[in-house]
């Protein structure tokens, strides 16, 4: 029989199939699309609905937890819901946090938060963990803990946040270890939570962490203890500067000389032959030093050493008592090239500030 397009042979009829079905795949395939394009649409706007009546109710909340129409919170937007109630709580006073609070209780959801604690969804545990340091839940304790030690670095870092929220001495007390030896948790927010402590909280555990002289971890602790009470950091120290031959150690204790009256450890380290050491010599004698100091930091700023010289030459344009065409005449007189182009530098950089 003759092959035609009403008769094709079994080579055509295949091909006319594959065809087919490939144009009803694409027309479902663009179907699917737009299909979820419009869900995904549908649920942007419910959910800038649902946040706006969640704004209303914490808004209200701040005033009047009991009188806060907050609507049911079904399981997908507990998350949600908990991001935005951290946000919240992030800039609120200690008054406004407490009826905050209170919304949350009033409704269960402190509990469901703490369920959300054992999830294996990285976002759901975050949620979770701010909000029981937001809500100072000691319920939450032990898991806390355990996430602080175990976890990965942004979920550790944030239950050891929350545990400080909840109770800073014994949070302290617990993760005296962590705090040194964990170089992912960013230092700076760690600073930020030991100011807002204050002295009285952190000077005790920061005196066991410096006694204890952690390696890895000791500049990170003497970065931490300018927020503790000065004369009990500086006794610790000063026992570092007579006793310890160790560069790591005598540097993080010149790191803390802040008073005149301990200037002649750092000058006695001016000479040391490790030149890291001679380095935070000369960053110790800028801070405190006076004109009286002006030999030692000129006999650094001919050190072979560049980031010696660098501070040494900073250090001389912040000694007390020294005029700035004082400053530039050492840098004319100087002999040593290395030492004038320095000082040039720093002059230079001095003026842009």
């Amino acid at each position: 029989m003759e092959r035609t397009l009403l008769f094709p042979g079994s080579e055509t009829a295949f091909a006319l199939a594959v065809s087919s079905a490939a144009f009803v795949l694409g027309l479902l395939l663009l179907a699917a699309i737009a299909a979820m394009g419009a869900l995904r649409r549908w649920r942007k706007r419910r959910m800038a609905a649902i946040e706006n009546r969640w704004r209303h109710a914490l808004s209200q909340a701040a005033e009047d937890p009991q009188g806060a129409p907050l609507p049911r919170i079904g399981v997908w937007d507990l998350p949600h819901f908990l991001e935005a109630w951290n946000r919240m709580l992030e800039s609120a006073d200690e008054a406004t946090a407490q009826r905050l609070g209170t919304l949350l209780t009033l409704h269960g959801i402190d509990q469901r938060a703490l369920r959300m604690l054992r999830k294996r969804s990285t976002r759901l545990r975050l949620a979770a963990i701010t909000a029981a340091g937001h809500l100072r839940e000691p319920r939450a304790w032990d898991e806390l803990e355990q996430l602080a030690q175990d976890a990965g670095p942004a979920t550790s870092f944030a239950a050891a946040r929350a545990m400080l929220r909840i109770d800073p001495r014994r949070a302290l007390d617990v993760l005296s270890h962590s705090i040194p030896a964990r170089g992912d948790w960013p230092l700076a927010r760690l600073a930020t939570v030991f100011e807002s402590l204050g002295p009285s909280v952190v000077t005790n555990p920061l005196v066991t962490m410096l006694l204890r002289r952690p390696r890895p971890g000791l500049e990170r602790v003497v970065k931490l203890a300018r927020y503790g009470q000065p004369e009990k950091i500086s006794s610790v120290v000063r026992g570092w500067l007579g006793s310890s031959t160790d560069p790591d150690v005598l540097m993080a204790a010149l790191a803390c000389i802040e008073d005149r009256s301990d200037l002649p450890w750092a000058l006695g380290a001016a000479d040391h032959p490790e030149w890291r050491v001679r380095m935070a010599a000369a960053r110790a004698i800028g801070r405190t030093g006076k004109r009286e100091e002006l030999p030692a930091l000129l006999e650094l700023l001919r050190d072979q050493v560049w980031w010696v010289r660098y501070h040494a030459a900073h250090g001389l344009i912040r000694l007390e008592g020294l005029e700035p065409h004082e400053l530039e005449a050492l840098r004319e007189g100087a002999r040593d090239s290395f030492a004038a182009d320095m000082l040039g530098q720093a002059l230079a950089e001095r003026r842009w500030e």
